[in-house]
């Protein structure tokens, strides 16, 4: 039986005041390894299968955002270790299971479409670089107090948000870059 998969952080509809934490691009918690994320998976009624296993392993071996997509590609050239290959739809659903716990954020990159990283668990916003898609989390979040004044403006019940900062890294600052004519 799955249980509610609705992240720790959102279990109230406003956040409260005085929750605002300093930016942080080093990590409080340790890292999510295979055991945390089976622990938390199971925590939330879910099962590690076996193709969530390659997809968690595979997962795992990114250090920058990655997309379903690339992950799609990644586990079609892996060795086919059972009957069946891991279909794309498994892969989404896998990942969808992971954001909804947590274990995942998805960000929107500079083009549009949705990547996901892998973080510490906790409430988090991100540094992007339009360039090379390094993605930075911090846990500073300016938005809470402008929640509260939009909860009690409209009536709405918030439940979430997301920010994303877009720019350069430092990296991709010292990297000479190609003028675009018109």
């Amino acid at each position: 039986m799955r249980q509610d998969v609705t992240p720790p952080h959102h279990a109230s509809p406003v956040r409260q005041k005085g929750r605002i934490t300093h930016m942080s691009t080093t990590e409080t918690t340790p890292p999510l390894n295979r055991v945390a994320i089976e622990r938390l998976l199971s925590d939330h009624g879910y099962r590690l299968t076996g193709p969530r296993a390659v997809i968690v392993d595979t997962m795992l071996r990114h250090d920058r955002p990655f997309t379903a997509e690339q992950l799609v590609a990644e586990l079609r050239d892996l060795p086919v270790t059972s009957k069946r290959p891991i279909g794309r739809a498994t892969v989404y659903r896998t990942l969808e299971i992971l954001a909804a716990i947590d274990v995942l954020t998805r960000l929107i990159q500079p083009d549009g479409h949705p990547a996901y990283t892998l973080d510490s668990l906790g409430h988090r916003h991100h540094l992007v670089c339009s360039s090379c898609g390094t993605a930075v989390a911090f846990t500073a979040c300016p938005i809470d107090e402008l929640v509260s004044h939009l909860t009690q403006d409209t009536d709405f019940v918030i439940y979430d948000h997301m920010l994303e900062v877009f720019g350069l890294c430092p990296s991709c600052q010292d990297t000479p870059r190609v003028a675009v004519s018109a």
